[in-house]
């Protein structure tokens, strides 16, 4: 059982756009948690934890028009999409097949990837980073620096994959039409042998 190139490195992209997610949702959470944390709990019961702690932060942003309702909403789902990532992969990758196996998963489960989430959680820790300093007190933290060879190693490698993948795909697209635009075998012979 092998599986074809252009898959192999498509799961391998994933993979990487995925590692990089993973940074990028955990450092803008700690983030929000620890300069909003306890502004949005000041008044609450100390038990505030978790999703209800998000919660209460997302709604003191809110508040604070430091983020509108819609960013709100977006940006809980990006991070719902961490908790996804990190405890359902398989609905991320499912929908990469082996060859001669069909299991048809699509058609009954949510598998679908997101190409564009890493970019748009990127963008989201640069913008909090500018918009928290005017309400809140930010901390510092180093874990930047000691992710940052990795994320230059993931992030030229995927430069370099998504080359190697859009080629790939170029030829794969090529021998699908040249399969489709070609009369297959039964059908030259029904020709060749139909009545006059």
């Amino acid at each position: 059982m092998r599986l074809p190139a252009l898959e192999k490195n498509i799961l391998i992209y994933r993979a990487l756009q995925m590692t990089l997610f993973l940074f990028y949702a955990e450092d803008l959470r700690r983030q929000i948690v620890e300069s909003v944390g306890p502004l949005a709990i000041r008044n609450k019961t100390p038990e505030l934890k978790g999703a209800r702690l998000l919660k209460a932060i997302f709604r003191t942003l809110e508040d604070d028009r430091i983020i509108s309702r819609v960013e709100s909403i977006e940006l809980q789902g990006l991070l719902e999409h961490r908790n996804k990532i990190a405890h359902e992969i398989q609905l991320l990758t499912g929908d990469i097949a082996i060859p001669g196996r069909a299991y048809r998963f699509r058609d009954h489960l949510p598998l679908k990837y997101d190409y564009a989430a890493v970019g748009k959680i990127k963008e989201w820790r640069k913008a909090l980073d500018d918009r928290l300093p005017s309400k809140y007190v930010i901390t510092l933290s180093f874990d930047g620096l000691l992710f940052e060879a990795a994320e230059y190693a993931y992030e030229k490698e995927l430069s370099t994959l998504k080359r190697r993948i859009d080629r790939q795909f170029s030829v794969r697209r090529k021998q699908i039409q040249e399969s489709r635009s070609r009369p297959s075998r039964s059908n030259r012979s029904r020709v060749e042998h139909a009545p006059v």
